[in-house]
């Protein structure tokens, strides 16, 4: 029976909101065939997140013991994924109804897709939303195209952290990269220069703000708008578009 393995990264400081998550997951109802797994990854030294779950089947909780960091925690749990699919979401994020399930319909209905995305509504503290407008029409995105965006924009036009992929093509890839941050724009943006994806035309999980959110602290925010950080992920896509060019990477470039 096809399988999805939903990650989740988490940190026992900062789970504030993952009942809230749980309680969207736990209602998610996928197309008949299709089961779901809920792997939580708790980074730390002094492992608390698991007596804040109930007692389900389908949760896998696993804590690493020391601190390793986002891409580590994230690789972690994939290693213990057992899904054809793999879904990520956040601890302090929620799925709406049916969410899930618009996320997994393209890899049924084409073999070749290997990720698929969708919008997120930002929840503020003062509950106000926002939805990031699309840059794409919803349908199938070509390999190279997200690239080819980021770079000229320096921005990311998909909320990366409700991504999901086939396992296989994740594993081959390596999985997450040990960027400072944006682990998850990093893995989409370079992921989606080798395999096609698509972007799907609805609402599939709430983004939520609040003040004690580690990536609203002003420290976090001020590594992640440091150059290098989204550098390094223009560097890569760069590296290897001149690769490609010269014939020395198959991979397929934006606008050939």
């Amino acid at each position: 029976m096809p399988l999805v393995s939903v990650l989740t990264p988490t940190q026992a400081h900062n789970a504030t909101h993952i009942g809230a998550l749980w309680d969207s997951l736990a209602t998610q109802e996928l197309a008949p065939g299709w089961e779901w797994e809920w792997l939580v990854q708790e980074d730390g030294p002094r492992p608390a997140v698991r007596e804040s779950l109930p007692e389900d089947p389908r949760i896998r909780y696993d804590a690493l013991g020391v601190q390793l960091g986002g891409a580590a925690t994230r690789n972690t749990a994939l290693a213990r994924a057992r899904g054809e699919l793999v879904a990520g979401v956040d601890h302090d994020d929620y799925y709406e109804p049916g969410g899930l399930a618009a996320l997994v319909e393209p890899f049924a209905a084409d073999p070749a897709v290997a990720w698929s995305c969708a919008r997120m509504r930002w929840l503020n503290a003062d509950g106000g939303t926002w939805v990031k407008p699309d840059v794409y029409p919803p349908g199938r995105i070509e390999p190279g195209t997200l690239a080819e965006n980021f770079v000229r924009s320096n921005d990311f036009p998909f909320p990366a952290g409700i991504a999901t992929y086939r396992r296989l093509h994740l594993v081959a890839h390596g999985g997450w990269p040990a960027v400072a941050r944006s682990t998850d724009a990093a893995l989409l943006a370079a992921f989606a220069t080798r395999w096609p994806g698509v972007w799907v035309d609805r609402v599939a999980a709430t983004y939520r703000r609040w003040p004690a959110q580690h990536t609203v602290q002003p420290a976090d925010i001020a590594i992640r708008d440091r150059p290098h950080v989204r550098g390094a992920i223009a560097q890569r896509l760069a590296a290897e578009q001149e690769l490609a060019r010269a014939g020395r990477l198959d991979l397929p470039l934006p606008g050939v």
